[in-house]
């Protein structure tokens, strides 16, 4: 099996600290190719006879162990379990991925590869377990069909275990896959070519469709029908694994740069990570709508109090429908990017209003937003960049001072009023506050998760 290495540098872990908190069992084993010096970022893992109870407890201990603290679970598919650990404090882009399978399975090629096969002649190598060489020929090429993707490095991992014995090798391919696939396989490694995979994907695909049509029996796939109705489906909606997290502050904060960095920070933890301005945006700005003169949303402002507002009737008009975009677009987009393992960061949010709806040119009372509050949805975190106003305003002098002290004071306020908001001083280097907002976020991911560990 195989580590799917991220792109961006990261911090070293040790391997061998970790084989050491993983117990020598036989449901446990990853591949040769998959043992590296160092962890670049995923290990792939097969179980059998192993309860999802066990595969918690197992995580627990590595983590536990090695100083790291688990900030997901996913039930990713068919008794596939995914673990992400991590420095509490990670200083750039870090993710350690454990993932666990009793079969491989993806959409078209269910149990194409069962735990028993892949642990069948395993042997122990470095650390870990790993399967016979020729079953790990055999999988390399059907996850490279699975996942329509090879390269030359593919090519040459593929080499390697061929070489252990090749006779015997092309003829279980012939057993497996047919004389077709045997004979492209021959020549793409001759030939170090991966055009002629891709040229005969649909015949690699077709024998993988087969292999996939042969194992799994009709039990088997009623219990696949059932895990994925009664399991998967419910966990992955009513404990979304992604986040929402809305920065608020008065100008000169440092906002943009915090936000800039946190996001390297803690995008390991999720797949994916989403910057909005100030709400969901599932509608446009109301000024696009107007036919005859359309304008779209102003990405800055430079010069925030030096708008003309919005009469009374237009801003309540506009208040309301932006209301509705918080609404809706939490409940057909936020949720959906959470449900799909996503960070969602706000860069402002509703809160913005009770301190300046001068800014948003309405022509609205102070109490008028907090009237409505009860209509917003709220995000799971709420970072206040507070500081000195003084300090503040040397850094951005687009308010006056007067004007920044008392946004100072109604965001301060916020900040011990609610729960879930979390008051960050900017009188630091951004190094320290990075740090801070970093480590609060993953804890509160690891003190989420803990909750739906067995």
């Amino acid at each position: 099996m195989e580590v799917i290495e991220s792109q961006e540098e990261e911090p070293e872990v040790d391997i061998e600290k970790i084989a050491e908190s993983i117990p020598d069992i036989e449901e446990i084993q990853v591949a040769e190719e998959a043992q590296p010096e160092e962890i670049p970022s995923d290990i792939d893992m097969m179980y059998k006879d192993a309860s999802e109870e066990f595969l918690d407890n197992l995580v627990n201990k590595v983590a536990k162990e090695t100083g790291l603290i688990v900030t997901q679970k996913i039930c990713q598919g068919y008794f596939e379990y995914t673990y992400i650990i991590s420095y509490p404090c990670p200083q750039k882009y870090f993710q350690l991925q454990l993932d666990f399978y009793r079969a491989i399975s993806r959409r078209g090629y269910l149990n194409i590869m069962p735990a028993e096969e892949m642990l069948e002649n395993k042997r122990f190598y470095k650390c870990f377990y790993v399967p016979d060489p020729y079953i790990e020929f055999k999988y390399m090429w059907i996850r490279r069909t699975i996942k329509h993707d090879m390269n030359n490095e593919h090519i040459e991992i593929a080499k390697k275990l061929y070489l252990n014995n090749p006779e015997k090798y092309i003829e279980q391919l012939k057993k497996d896959f047919g004389p077709e696939v045997s004979s492209l396989v021959l020549e793409i490694l001759d030939k170090n070519d991966v055009e002629i995979f891709n040229r005969n994907f649909e015949v690699f695909n077709s024998a993988a469709k087969r292999i996939s049509r042969k194992n799994a029996s009709l039990p088997i796939r009623l219990n696949y029908t059932a895990f994925m109705l009664g399991t998967v489906i419910p966990k992955r909606i009513f404990h979304k694994c992604g986040l929402s997290v809305a920065f608020i502050a008065p100008d000169g904060a440092g906002k943009s740069t915090v936000i800039s960095r946190v996001k390297e920070t803690v995008s390991g933890s999720f797949y994916g990570v989403n910057l909005y301005y100030m709400r969901p945006h599932l509608f446009k700005n109301l000024g696009h709508y107007n036919k005859l003169n359309p304008t779209e949303e102003a990405a800055t402002n430079d010069n925030p109090h030096g708008v003309v507002c919005d009469g009374v009737f237009k801003s309540a008009v506009r208040f309301f429908f932006y209301n509705l975009d918080f609404q809706f677009g939490t409940l057909l987009k936020i949720n959906r990017k959470k449900i799909n393992k996503q960070l969602v960061i706000f860069d402002r949010y509703y809160y913005d209003y009770f301190a300046d709806m001068k800014r948003y040119k309405y022509s609205l009372p102070a109490w008028f937003p907090v009237a409505f509050e009860w209509m917003i949805p709220k995000p799971d975190m709420v970072f206040v960049l507070d500081g000195n106003p003084e300090v503040l305003y040397e850094r951005k002098k687009e308010l006056p001072i007067s004007e920044l002290e008392k946004q100072c004071s109604v965001f301060h306020q916020l900040a011990q009023n609610r729960k879930h908001f979390y008051a960050i001083n900017v009188n630091r280097d951004v190094d320290t506050i990075v740090d801070e907002i970093t480590e609060t976020i993953l804890r509160e991911m690891a003190r989420r998760t803990s909750r739906i560990m067995k």
